[in-house]
């Protein structure tokens, strides 16, 4: 089965979130063409370059099902993109543990404060006794 391109563009362009006219503009084109390119089965490869570099995401990984691309380099780049995938789940994980070892921090840091205040009230206090 062919890959409708335009088809799985819109539908992460959707999925992020991203307005039409920002993604007209970072490939350069207007919004009408914007529209145009959507309903296209295929695109050109200047303009699947930048929808992949906007997206943070390899398009051309959806023609690998595809010959003669399938033959050349479809075990490789499977590899690859599994990689890249446990790779950025990774990312995200530490990045997940980073927020939480920050608040952690920063809770112990409020924890230390009061205590310091605690300590300094006690030794005003017995200092006027």
């Amino acid at each position: 089965m062919a890959v409708h391109i335009g088809k799985v563009i819109h539908d992460l362009v959707k999925e992020r979130g991203l307005k039409v006219r920002f993604v007209a503009d970072y490939v350069n084109v207007g919004e009408s063409t914007m529209y145009d390119i959507y309903k296209r089965a295929t695109i050109d490869v200047d303009k699947l370059i930048k929808f992949s570099q906007l997206l943070n995401k390899n398009l051309f990984i959806y023609y690998l099902d595809e010959e003669p691309i399938k033959s050349m380099f479809g075990q490789q780049v499977l590899v690859l993109q599994t990689t890249v995938d446990e790779l950025r789940s990774e990312i995200e994980n530490k990045n997940e543990r980073i927020r939480s070892l920050t608040e952690l921090i920063e809770t112990q840091k409020k924890v230390i404060a009061l205590q310091e205040a605690k300590e300094d009230s006690t030794r005003s206090s017995k200092k006027r006794n």
